[in-house]
């Protein structure tokens, strides 16, 4: 058997001693409680169900089922988008709008647009980003 490092021994240790309180006082065939599961699934994730299911002495498959349960349940992360289309401003015909544009620099741009009025949104945005180019 290889040697465990020191961290997964002291997490593991962390982790042991609750659930071998809890073995020593359950009622047969009590199941395992939600927040040990949930310790344990923590530590799967870092050093591998076999690991931890092996030093835990809990079943492999219900870890697993656990781990992957969790997984699915969470939301995904929110990220800034890296590129953002926008459409033709076709509605700034009837209503009017207004587009603010800022660069990494912190330069900014406003273009306001009237009801009617007609102009290449586009053609200045990039003659906007170029400028420091």
């Amino acid at each position: 058997m290889a040697m465990k490092s020191k961290q997964f021994l002291l997490e593991i240790e962390r982790v042991r001693r609750p659930l071998e309180a809890w073995r020593r006082t359950r009622k047969h065939r009590e199941r395992i409680p939600e927040a040990l599961w949930r310790a344990m699934g923590r530590l799967a994730k870092t050093y591998g169900i076999s690991a931890v299911s092996h030093a835990l002495r809990v079943e492999f498959y219900g870890l697993k089922r656990r781990v992957a349960e969790n997984q699915v349940a969470r939301p995904p992360a929110l990220v800034e988008p890296a590129f953002v289309e926008v459409n033709p401003l076709s509605f700034c015909r009837e209503a009017g709008c207004r587009v603010e544009l800022e660069d990494r620099a912190g330069g900014k741009m406003t273009l306001r647009f009237e009801p009617g009025q007609a102009a290449d949104a586009l053609a200045l945005a990039q003659a906007f980003w170029r400028r420091g180019a």
